[in-house]
This record gives C-alpha cells, structure tokens and sequence, in this order.
C-alpha cells in the first residue's frame, strides 16, 4: 500500500519548507558569489604563474649562455677537442693532444665551476665525443637533435628547451672552432626540476607541473606539488584523452576543471617551447579556489547559524497551527479507522457548509450503511442456524459371529500405507482402501497364506508351513512391485515369525475379532522403524537367513525414530525370488474389522434423543480424532449449540480430566466474532461433552476441495479474520496446536471463525508436563518442528501452521510433504519449504514473504505474535 503523509504534517511541512527554502536561498546566493570570486582569483593566479614562468625560465638561460661563451671562449677546451678528433683530420697538422677520458674530466670540471648539469662536446658531424654525466664514450650522434642541427646550420649559438629521453632541459649550444676551422660543438643543458617549478610556484598562487609526452601517455618532468599530490595529478591528466593529445600536439588549452588530491582545480596548459613543438611538451599551471572560498565559508556558516534560529521559532508556530487547522479531519480519520475495524457507532456530523462539514456528513451516512449491513448479517446467520440439515444417521452394523479361539504358528508380514491426504472425501478414501484390501488379500491367496487384519493403513498378512518365510519374502516382493503400480506408493515391510492366538472380545453386549501376540507387537515396532520400500526383519529372522543364505541376502538399516541398526532384505536378493502370479480380486476374502463401525456413542445419541436433560439432538455433524459432533437443542437457553461428544480413554485419569477444564475455562474466555464460542463443559451418563456455538456454514477444507485454492481477494479476507481470532486466544493465553483448515469455518455472511480448541493448552501453565516428552499432539502436515518433536511449544508454533494453512489456501498446496509423521519431521528438518511460487507463480512477492516467514525453521525467526503477522497481512491489498 502507497504511503499517504498525513495532513497536518504536510501544512508543518510546507511552513518548514517555505523557511528552509528562503534559507537555501540566500545560502545558494552566497555561494554562487563566492564561487565566482573564487575562480576570478584563481584565474589571475594562473596569469601571474605564467608571467613567473617566463621571468625564471629566461633568467636560467641567461645564465646558461653566459657560462656557454665563458667555457666556448676557453681556448684549453677547443685544443682538447682538436686533439681528441686528432688535428690530421682538421688540416691542422699532426696532433698530439690529451684523449676523449681528459675532455670529460675538463667538463666536469667545468660544470662544478659553472653549475650546468649537463654539458655534451660534440665533433663536427654532431657526434658526441664526451659526456659528464659519463666516464665511458659510446658512438652516439645528436646530429639529427633541433637544437644542434639549428646550432650546426647556422654556426652561431643557440639556447631553448631541450629534450633528453623523458627528462627535459634548458640548453644552450655553440659551435667550436680553430684558426678558422669548425672544431665542432658544446652543449650545456640545466635540468627542468622541482626546483624551478617551486620557484616560479613561490612567485604566484599556482602549482606548475611540466609534461613530455610518450608512447601510451605522458611523462611528468618535473611539478611544484608534493609527491602523493603529483601522483594524483598523473592518474587525473591519463583519464584524460583530450589533455594528453593536446600535449602531444603542442596545443595551448584555457579553463580546464581538474578534481584531484580532494580539491577542485583550474588548470591552463601551454607549450614549454613555441606551440606546435610537440616533443619539448608542454606546462601546466594549476590553481585551486577552495582558498579563496573559505571566506565565503564562513559567511555561509554565519548565514546557516541564523536560518537555524529562524527554524526553530517558526516551525512551533507552523505545527501549532495546523494542529488547529485540522481537528475536526483527526475526527473523522479516527471515526473512519475504529469503522474499519467493526465499531461503526462514532458520531462525526458537523454543522456547517464548508468542505469538512459536508465531508463529515457522509462519513456520518456511510457509518449508518455500515450499521445496518452488520445488523443484517447478524440477524440471517442467526435466522441460518434454526434451518433443517441433512441429518447422518448412524448406521446399525450386524453383529459378527463369534470365532472360537485359535493359536498359530506362522510367517507375518507387516505392512503399512501413507495415509491418504485429508483433502480427498470419505467415498474415495474408502475406496483406495477397498482396492487395497483386495490386493493384498489376493497376494496373500496365491502364496497359500491369509490377510489377518487391517485398518486402511497397518495390514497384516499370515503364512504358515515349511515355506511360511519364503511365501512371506515372495509377498513382500510382490506388494513392492505390484501395488506401486496399483496407484499406492511403497510400503513399509516387517517380517516377524512367532505364535498368535485369534478369537473375537466381547463389550458392552459387542463383539470384535482380535488377534493378539508378540509378533503383533513386533510388527508394530518395526513398521514404526521402517520406511517406504524396506524390509525389515527381527534378530531370529535375520540370523536364520544369513546362516542359511549367507550375508549377501541381509543390509543393516538404521531406524527411522530410534536410529537403531536392524536386520533388512536386500532388495537384489528379494528380486531373485520366484515371482507370485496376478490375483484374482473377485476371489479376495478380507475380514471385518471393528474400524469399519461408529463408535458406541454414535449409535446411542440419534437424532431426536434427549443427553444430560437440556439437549436434544438434531443431527450428527461429524467425527474427528476427539471425538462425535452433534447439533442440538439446548433446551434451558431455546438455542442452537453444537454437542462434542469425547471418545472415551481421551482423557487419560482423573489429572488430566482437570487440566482439561481448566483449558476449556481459558477457551471460554475467548468472545471473539472470528472465534467458535465455547460455552460448557461436562459429563453426563459418564460421557465427557463440550458445548460450543452453532455456526451453518462450510469449513474452508470443503472450500478448498471444491476449488483447489481460493482467490486473492477472499484469501485475504479469511487470513486477516482468522488471525484476529487467533491473537484473540493468544491474548487470553491459550495455544490452539491444531490449526488446519478444517477448524476454520464460514458463515454465510463471509465471516470466519476459529473452531475446535479440543487440544488447546494454555500458554503459559503453573505445572508443566502436560504433554508428555515426545509425545505428539497435533495434524502432522500443519505442525512445527518443535511440536513434531513433541517438545514444549508456545504461540510461535501457531504461527507456524498459521503459514502451512496459507500456503494452501492461496498456493494450493503445503510446504512440506511425507507419508508419516517421521517422514514430515525429517523434511521439516532437513529441506526448505517448498517457495509459495513454486506453487502459484503469480503470488505477491510481499504475501510469499510472509508465508516464508511463518515456515521458519527457527521459532525465533519468525513472526513472535500474530498481532505482528495481522498487521503484515492488513496492509496487503487484493
């Protein structure tokens, strides 16, 4: 939802706004003042460091010519280098003077006494004969260099810029002669260093910085700043590209904007020497305005200290006012937010004919829609609950014949089935469990054996005689082969020998077949320990095949709850067994089971009997793992109620009966309109009962069956009306742990509410222990990790199932799946949630948020109250 500023926050900051912008204002003014001083001044300093360029470059070369004409005009030097290039070759006859080692000794000599730093003798070809920056004579020839070859065509002295690799000289050079003769060439060049770059630096407010250019760039010769300064200068002229070809091509550049070493710059750029000589380079001269500026800084900080005080005199006054302004638009957002949350009775008409007046009187008349709407609503979920349902009678189930008791020695196989998803509908359910039965029954016929017993999920196949365990492994071959494709995943498997005694039990004027021993016990350990698709074996079977068969028939699992080792068929073995031909259902016997009757309550309590002297009974509603609800009549309060009639052995001993009330005492507290009212609790007859509201309507299990997931828009209404209910239980202190959507139920009027608190306990107990150490309470598909566990749980492990049940009702699907609690748990442990994309691509990256945050593994990661996870939810928008 787009954030909207509130009003009165807007007037203040309009007002704030109007100083802070005539502040700005004279602040920007200022500034721009400043500003353009501060780069008047700096171009006056590169004017000035130009003219000191000038001055300190000519002055040097003054000097350096003088010193030229003093060591040219001394005759010992001209005899040396006559003697050096030998007099023969100069038509002066024989010569006998000092080598080329004596010439570079005399220009050494001489550059300690003049202070040049570099001086060159060339022959009369340009080539150099000694050098004083070297003791050692290589053939080099400088005949080609501007400034000897213009010394050389001319024959008179020449000075200017001089170039050496990337090191940049003044220089001077004259030709050298003899009685008339060219002898050849001196050369004296004074380096372009720091020193003279701070000199002309110290005669203007600029910094100088000479460049050469070169292959890939350019080199700087010498600059008047600091060395990580001139560093930074480097990498600012190389990011460049139009500086450096303005240097290489002698091109003079004006008003160049440089940031480097943390400050701005004006830079200017002329050839060192006249332009278009590109290889002498150029120099640049720099000048920052930040100095100029810091006057103008201060004034800016005394301007800023008086636009503060104006601030705070004046921005009281604005909030003040619209404070005033606004009274009567608080009234009305508050009467509309307290509408918005169901309390339509606020009074907000105004007199008047101004814009809040006539606004506050439509509030006033859509206040009074909303009254009547809900006054309706209320009325026909009433009138609903008084109309007539299509009453399930119980059925009368024959009673079986008595079996005279039987004890047999024999081979049983133990199997067991995920359970079916609690989406699919009775008819269905039983009908998978039919084709069940009769696959296994048919199985067991072919191999000579019997299906003892069954419940829709644990089945238990006899074999008996000599080949009783090898008829018993053929059958678990065939049941991991054949029912897989029969539409079943694969069992679990145990294998157990031993001694059963069968006959039928008889209570309460009934009879039930019972089959009971250790191996029934055993299969019940084992399966518990096994998974789908495995086989497990007790010690004696196990021992017996690896002494008969050897090891290769046998693997050693670890079991699934206890981690313990057991003996396992090896699935290859199992598949070398002959196989066990196709059954014949039509010819399957499979023996009643007690499972297939309602329990004893059901049958007593038929629509039209009266319970306890004030309730009659209208018609049964269903059954659940608690136990029998009825509708019915209380005839005390001549209102519709909902009877739950407690299994018996639900409530374990006399403690347990007390803490019990103790938490439909918390329940009661619970006056929520998004949650089922519990009103009484007791016993009558010695059955234990539970009076609740009435509600006609469907649960949203029976929505989602219907359409697989709900729309946005009605998603959204029901999550937000159930979480109110369920921080409302929070609020009192009671935990539901069953959260699912068969325990939310919709009125006709829309309304949610949160129903079923049959294993709610409170959040915070005096006695703890209620559930036992790891012990499960709870639908396993929905329940957090730490319930699975069967460790002490709080509100957080709602939360949890809170984002299971909102995974399916907007995705259509739930994050975490297996066919046994065990299975769940290891998911839950070991893998993430399935992303609610993954299930409806189109789902609001906001709404997965939540629902991810909900499935945290972590109880402290996610939402630590519902209140918390409703307000997330409010501010999504269909």
């Amino acid at each position: 939802m787009r954030w909207r500023m509130p009003l009165g926050l807007r007037i203040f900051l309009l007002c704030a706004a109007l100083v802070v912008a005539a502040i700005a204002g004279a602040v920007a003014l200022t500034w721009i003042t400043g500003h353009r001083l501060a780069l008047d001044a700096a171009g006056t300093a590169l004017d000035k460091s130009a003219e000191a360029q000038t001055s300190q470059t000519q002055q040097r070369l003054r000097l350096l010519e003088l010193s030229l004409l003093l060591l040219g005009g001394d005759g010992a030097l001209v005899n040396y280098v006559a003697a050096s290039i030998g007099a023969d070759e100069l038509g002066l006859g024989e010569g006998s003077g000092p080598d080329v080692a004596s010439l570079r000794d005399l220009l050494v000599e001489r550059r300690e006494q003049f202070g040049f730093d570099l001086g060159l003798v060339l022959d009369a070809d340009g080539g150099v004969l000694a050098r004083s920056d070297t003791a050692e004579a290589f053939a080099e020839s400088l005949a080609a260099d501007p400034l000897v070859a213009a010394t050389r065509d001319k024959l008179a002295p020449q000075s200017g810029f001089w170039r050496e690799g990337d090191t940049l000289y003044q220089a001077a050079a004259m030709p050298l002669a003899q009685d008339g003769a060219l002898v050849g060439f001196l050369l004296l060049a004074q380096r372009v260093d720091a020193a003279l770059a701070a000199d002309i630096a110290r005669s203007s407010d600029a910094q100088v910085a000479f460049w050469l250019p070169r292959d890939g760039g350019l080199a700087l010769a010498a600059t008047s700043l600091p060395e990580a300064s001139a560093a930074a200068l480097q990498q600012a002229f190389s990011a460049r590209p139009d500086l450096i070809e303005a240097v290489r091509l002698g091109q003079p550049i004006d008003g160049i904007a440089l940031a480097f070493d943390g400050g701005e710059w004006l830079a200017r750029i002329r050839p060192t020497a006249v332009e278009g000589e590109a290889s002498l380079g150029a120099v640049s001269a720099l000048a920052s305005p930040d100095g100029a500026m810091a006057v103008y800084r201060q004034m800016l900080d005394r301007l800023l200290l008086a636009g503060i005080a104006a601030m705070l005199i004046a921005l009281p006054l604005s909030y003040w006012l619209s404070r005033r302004l606004l009274r009567d638009a608080r009234a009305l957002a508050d009467a509309a937010e307290r509408a918005a949350g169901g309390d339509y009775q606020a009074d907000v008409a105004l007199d008047g004919k101004d814009e809040l007046a006539r606004l506050s009187r439509a509030v006033d008349s859509l206040l009074s829609d909303l009254r009547e709407k809900r006054d309706i609503e209320q009325y026909v979920a009433n009138f609903s609950r008084f109309l007539p349902d299509v009453e399930r009678v119980p059925r009368a189930e024959p009673e079986p014949e008595a079996v005279p008791p039987e004890r047999r020695l024999a081979c049983y196989l133990g199997a067991e089935y995920a359970p079916a998803p609690e989406s699919v509908d009775a008819t269905t359910r039983l009908a998978q469990a039919t084709r069940l039965a009769e696959a296994l029954a048919g199985t067991a016929r072919q191999l000579g054996g019997q299906l003892l017993r069954g419940d829709g999920q644990r089945w238990v196949l006899a074999f008996e005689g000599a080949l009783a365990l090898e008829n018993g492994m053929r059958a678990a071959r065939a049941l991991l082969e054949s029912v897989p494709r029969a539409g079943f995943r694969s069992p679990a498997l145990a294998l157990i020998e031993g001694e059963t005694d069968s006959g039928t039990a008889a209570a309460r004027k009934r009879t039930w077949p019972v089959l009971v021993g250790i191996p029934m016990y055993q299969i019940e350990r084992l399966l518990c320990e096994s998974g789908a698709g495995r086989v497990l074996l007790t010690r004696d079977i196990g021992e017996r095949l690896q002494g008969e068969r050897g090891t290769a028939w046998l693997n050693i699992a670890h079991g699934a709850l206890s981690n313990k080792r057991f003996f396992a068929l090896n699935p290859e073995a199992l598949a070398a067994l002959d196989a066990v031909p196709a059954s014949d259902p039509r010819q399957t016997q499979v023996l009643p089971t007690p499972n297939d009757a309602l329990p004893a309550v059901a049958q007593d309590l038929r629509p039209g009997a009266r319970f306890g002297g004030r309730y009659k009974i209208l018609s049964l509603l269903g059954e659940g793992g608690m136990g029998v609800v009825y509708k019915a009549h209380d005839l005390d309060l001549h209102d519709v109620v909902a009877l739950k009639m407690l299994r018996p052995g639900v409530l374990a001993d006399h403690q347990h009966l007390e803490r019990f009330k103790e938490e439909i005492r918390l329940a009661r507290r619970i006056t929520h309109p998004n949650v089922l009212r519990t009103f009484d609790f007791g016993e009558s007859d010695g059955r234990v009962f539970i009076s609740m509201e009435f509600v006609r309507g469907a649960t949203l299990r029976a929505l989602l069956n219907e359409s697989g997931r709900l729309p946005y828009s009605a998603g959204l209404r029901i999550a937000r009306q159930f979480c109110a209910g369920l921080a409302a239980a929070h609020e009192v202190g009671v935990i539901h742990r069953d959260i699912k959507p068969e325990n939310v139920i919709l009125e006709a009027g829309g309304n949610a509410k949160l129903m079923d608190f049959g294993i709610a306990r409170p959040a915070r107990r005096v006695e703890p222990g209620q559930t036992q150490p790891g012990m499960f309470v709870g639908t396993p598909l929905y329940s957090a990790p730490e319930q699975l566990a069967g460790q002490e749980v709080d509100a957080r492990a709602d939360i949890f199932s809170t984002g299971a049940m909102l995974s399916e009702m907007f995705c259509g699907g739930l994050p975490f799946g297996g066919g046994s609690t065990a299975e769940i748990y290891l998911q839950q442990m070991q893998h993430a949630p399935v992303q609610p994309s993954q299930l409806w691509p189109e789902v609001p990256p906001a709404l997965e948020r939540i629902i991810l945050r909900c499935l945290a593994r972590d109880p402290a990661q996610r939402y630590q109250s519902v209140a918390e996870l409703g307000a997330d939810l409010s501010q999504l928008r269909a």
